[in-house]
């Protein structure tokens, strides 16, 4: 398997590297910034099915550069300056994960396209867990919580760890005591069900499927409203006052000509309204966001933003 994946890797960093600058969608390329598996992945697959339908034609190659948390895929993006037929999928994980330069909107050397999608986080547990509920999770995790190990994909600053940090302060854990683990987007699931982790909080469109077998117990979403996807309270009525939406968009290398960016940006547009698209929406539990332009870049700022408040008030 893994000699599988790698030799994927290697053959889609080659598409990557051989594809020219033309005008169709066949010569458009997905970077994915994570290992195979996670919520980028999954994301850029769908645009992928969702092109490919729109266009009548081979959807774009996506091209996984996952390293340095997003720092290998970034630097893919910005040596490929201007280019016309380049997108990476992205959202707040990365923003969290990735230093600020200070050369583009969140800090980052991108040219914004569109936001996508928001996402609910869950907080999930095997089936045989012996907790019940999330009442039974927090009364554990006060009373010791270097018992408790919480896994996740992201980073510090992610999506993932900041949920996880959010419902520490929440329920009075000090941040010093927390144990979070982060781990590749394929190793969370195994990890849970072995018990390397009690808990995992992750996205809900990569943990649908171990939902929907009955492997995996939602205890809570982290949504303001409870999501139509899974049996589960919101924290609010499981008594936690978090409400979290992680989201998800595209991004082109700088210095794109205004032309290209509106046939990007119409590209954003048009794939949401294919049933490819608003059959995984459906399928994943995610909601539509769409965002495109400058209230995009304003919203990148502010996302960068609120990360770093996070993370200079949270100790690492």
């Amino acid at each position: 398997m893994i000699a599988v994946r790698r030799a994927g890797l290697v053959l889609g960093v080659l598409v990557a590297l051989l594809a020219g600058c033309g005008t169709g969608t066949g010569d458009l390329r997905l970077l994915v910034p994570t290992e195979v598996g996670g919520g980028y992945d999954l994301t850029a697959r769908t645009v992928a099915a969702a092109v490919a339908e729109q266009e009548g034609e081979p959807g774009p190659a996506v091209v996984v550069v996952p390293g340095d948390g997003g720092r290998a895929a970034l630097a893919r993006l910005a040596a490929e300056r201007a280019s016309p037929d380049l997108l990476m999928v992205m959202g707040l994980g990365l923003l969290g994960s990735v230093p600020d330069d200070g050369r583009g909107p969140g800090g980052l050397p991108v040219t914004p396209v569109a936001r996508l999608i928001s996402e609910p986080e869950l907080v999930a547990v095997t089936a045989g867990s012996p907790y019940r509920t999330l009442a039974d999770l927090v009364a554990a995790w006060r009373a010791d919580p270097s018992r408790v190990v919480i896994g996740g994909v992201s980073a510090r600053g992610g999506p993932d760890w900041l949920v996880t940090t959010q419902l520490a302060a929440a329920v009075g854990i000090p941040a010093q005591g927390v144990r979070y683990a982060s781990l590749p987007g394929d190793a969370l699931l195994p990890a849970l069900l072995r018990g390397d982790v009690a808990v995992a909080v992750t996205g809900l469109g990569e943990t649908a499927p171990q939902v929907d077998l009955g492997t995996v117990r939602t205890l809570a979403v982290t949504s303001a409203a409870r999501s139509p996807r899974v049996e589960a309270p919101t924290l609010r009525e499981a008594g936690v006052d978090v409400v979290f939406e992680n989201w998800r968009g595209l991004v082109a290398p700088p210095d794109l000509a205004p032309s290209d960016l509106d046939r990007l940006t119409a590209l954003a547009d048009d794939l949401r309204a294919t049933a490819a698209w608003r059959a995984a929406v459906a399928r994943n539990g995610w909601t539509d966001a769409p965002l495109t332009g400058a209230a995009f870049a304003a919203f990148l700022d502010a996302e960068r933003a609120r990360v770093r408040a996070e993370l200079a008030a949270t100790p690492s």
